[in-house]
């Protein structure tokens, strides 16, 4: 059976709070503690800003994604 706990705020008491469920883990091979990759990297945020740019300067180009969905569900 898996277990997930989540802890979202990055203060103090998360901060203790981790480190004394590391520390309780120790080496066990059975537990695994990660921190969870939610933000885009710097790299993925220049890039979406650079798309968002182009749909503002031609906003008549491309296809909706009603129209991308419809495609997708035709095929």
């Amino acid at each position: 059976m898996n277990y997930t706990i989540k802890i979202a705020e990055n203060d103090k008491e998360s901060t203790r709070i981790i480190s004394m469920i590391k520390e309780m883990a120790g080496n066990s091979s059975n537990i695994g503690i990660y921190e969870d990759e939610t933000g885009l990297s710097s790299e993925m945020d220049i890039e979406l800003e650079r798309r968002y740019q182009i749909v503002l300067k031609n906003p008549n180009e491309g296809r909706t994604w009603d129209q991308v969905k419809a495609d997708l569900l035709n095929r």
